[in-house]
């Protein structure tokens, strides 16, 4: 649409999408092609603008402009020169008054068309809401329900959040409607365009248009427009030393504290910093573990030690499709991307630093009456709120699991496993948690010079050492070490 100052507002049906320069042109250029007493009008309202249908109407033969669901548009005249016929045929072969004005109200206005197929924005909010319930999570294939509280959330944030944008749910969809609803500023006072909110009302508009019966219309409105997100937050990073630093002091500060309770959440939340870190988790996920203190058994028999068992040296991970909170009636509250075993980082220097095996797991107890959102992120909000009062160096969660990324990387786990066990793909792993800059790389390169090394450079290696290789013995060990046949 044009921005210039002096362009009117256009009426008929809806506001015209292109220049009104062409708009007039075209309507001076092709009103001469209607038929004789009937034609076409372009009439101004106030500040707005309708292209109308003149002719002499029955029964009283005055020469009037009548509404004929025109856009104000170049195709709007076109169509307009065809109604235009249209009419002046049925005036001359319809006799009947209310018979001719029936036929306007079907063939002109498409009114009882329109009336049979109108639909509220509360019974397209309504139809979006059962698909989404009838539909399966996305990371676990899990069949949604009403009665999962993570499930509620997502609905809310997904789609929710934005229907409450719409001020009167029983209007019919409009594109005024939709561009007050898209264009909406952000409450933090942030550039609404290219960010990642436009993105996602361009598309919930997309998703309500095309259950709209004037969906061509409104898709066509938004067509010409770019959700694209160009803003993004950026990533905190956290280096090992940086991490072990904070966290030994931190852990020492906390046997200063008097009031033993106090003391104990301090410890606890210490140790889910550490569980991330080893275990690339979010907080809720260890909220989800099932092994902490006792054993777990597979359908098929298969025991995982707990880890607090002091001859697990694996140090298995079992977590569950939910975790240990719900909310006052019950309801649980699954995890992201669903039940899994993982396994830590394959450093027992770090895994005892952080003492690990003995389990501290914070209580929360969501408040009854507390909105489905608050439940979900209310573990997260008090791991967050932690972070603040211990002075943490960073305040993205997720920079404990970009530093797990980085330590699985450093080991020698193959991204395809980093993936698995982090419960992503390896497309996500790489655009979300790689660490970036130099000393990241260098970490990498520290672990990497102590990975094994191949057979032939073993070879070398002994040989310019002054060993022999030929012996049985250095050829029994290297046998087993390459698993040679």
């Amino acid at each position: 649409m044009s921005n210039a100052t002096d362009t009117p507002t256009v009426g008929g049906k809806g506001n015209y999408d292109e220049s009104y320069a062409r708009f007039l042109k075209a309507y001076q250029d092709f009103k001469g092609e209607c038929p004789k007493g009937v034609t076409l009008k372009l009439q101004k309202s106030g500040a707005r603008y309708n292209l109308l249908l003149q002719f002499k109407q029955p029964p009283t033969g005055k020469r009037l402009p009548k509404a004929a669901n025109l856009e104000c548009t170049p195709q709007g005249v076109i169509d307009g020169v065809k109604k235009a016929k249209l009419v002046s045929e049925a005036l001359g072969t319809i006799t009947s008054t209310s018979e001719f004005w029936d036929w306007y109200d079907t063939t002109i206005l498409g009114k009882n068309q329109i009336e049979d197929n109108l639909i509220t924005y509360r019974e397209i909010f309504q139809q979006l809401e059962d698909e989404y319930f009838a539909g399966y999570n996305r990371n676990t294939g899990r069949p949604r329900s009403r009665d999962v509280v993570s499930d509620l959330t997502s609905y809310h944030q997904s789609k929710g959040v934005f229907f409450e944008l719409f001020p009167n749910w029983d209007e019919y969809p409009s594109w005024e409607g939709f561009k007050a609803m898209l264009y909406t500023p952000l409450q933090n006072g942030e550039e609404l365009i290219g960010s990642k909110t436009f993105k996602e009302r361009y598309y919930i508009l997309k998703a309500i248009a095309k259950k709209s019966p004037n969906k061509e219309h409104l898709l066509k409105q938004l067509e010409p427009i770019n959700p694209k997100q160009t803003k993004f937050k950026k990533k905190q990073r956290l280096s090992v030393d940086v991490f072990k630093d904070w966290w030994i002091n931190t852990k020492k500060e906390a046997y200063t504290i008097r009031n033993p309770q106090h003391q104990s959440s301090r410890h606890a939340w210490l140790w889910v910093t550490g569980m991330a870190v080893m275990y690339g988790l979010r907080p809720t996920e260890i909220a989800a573990a099932v092994n902490l203190t006792k054993s777990f058994v597979t359908e098929d028999g298969v025991i995982i030690k707990a880890l607090s068992d002091p001859d697990n040296q694996d140090n298995y991970l079992v977590l569950g499709d939910y975790t240990y909170f719900t909310d006052s009636e019950g309801r649980k509250v699954s995890i992201k991307t669903g039940g899994r075993i993982v396994a830590p980082i394959p450093s027992l220097d770090m895994f005892k630093f952080l003492e690990l095996k003995k389990p501290l797991l914070p209580k929360y107890t969501p408040r009854a009456g507390s909105l489905p959102h608050t439940i979900v992120r209310g573990f997260n909000g008090l791991f967050d709120r932690r972070l603040a009062s211990m002075k943490c160096p960073v305040t993205q969660k997720y920079a404990f699991r970009r530093l797990y990324n980085l330590l699985g990387e450093k080991y020698g786990l193959p991204i395809e496993l980093r993936a698995r066990l982090m419960g992503h793909s390896t497309i996500v792993n790489e655009s979300k948690y790689k660490t970036e800059g130099i000393d990241a790389t260098l970490e990498v390169l520290k672990g990497v010079s102590k990975l094994p090394i191949p057979l032939n450079v073993a070879i070398e290696r002994l040989t310019a050492l002054g060993f022999d290789v030929d012996t049985p013995e250095a050829k029994a060990f290297l046998r087993v070490i390459y698993q040679i046949d």
